[in-house]
């Protein structure tokens, strides 16, 4: 837009000059050419493209149930798999209700020399018996969030997962 004003002004500038009076005929005049230098843009940080979202573990089978021998054991079981190559030293899954209280199943070895699907535990409070919540996937300290049951890297993650 600076570049534009400014080639604007110069025009407007050039013109008008030819509506000057015309100097005597013995004087000789020179035209200087009026050059202006184009405004330099600020300089602001060329900023990484954002990767897009990838694949990167799926979680199945979920089913939550009161425990086998107390009505106060409530827990969610299910499976969680890595895609692609990964390999894995901790791999956890972690539940977050409405109210951002999160729960998290214990850390596994996936992929690699490892096998890329193993079940999974959570133990909510038995306040939570109804409710559904999100999930996400915690891949060696990177957390996913978990979209129809897959596990997608570079997404928005709640401070409330990432704070826990």
């Amino acid at each position: 837009m600076r570049y534009f004003l400014t080639v604007l002004v110069t025009l407007a500038v050039l013109m008008t000059a030819g509506c000057v009076e015309e100097p005597a005929p013995a004087v000789t005049v020179t035209a200087t050419p009026v050059t202006t230098a184009p405004a330099a843009a600020p300089e602001t940080p060329a900023s990484a493209p954002t990767p897009a979202p990838e694949a990167v573990a799926a979680i199945s089978g979920i089913t939550c149930a009161v425990g086998d021998r107390s009505e106060a054991a409530y827990h969610c079981n299910g499976n969680v798999r890595v895609i692609g190559k990964g390999a894995y030293e901790e791999v956890q899954v972690i539940a977050m209700y409405e109210d951002n209280n999160t729960f998290r199943s214990g850390a596994v070895p996936l992929g690699g020399n490892d096998p890329v699907l193993k079940p999974f535990v959570i133990f909510p409070d038995l306040k939570y018996k109804s409710q559904t919540p999100m999930y996400f996937v915690r891949l060696d300290g990177m957390i996913c969030p978990v979209i129809s049951g897959t596990a997608m890297s570079n997404m928005p993650v709640p401070d409330a997962v990432k704070n826990h």
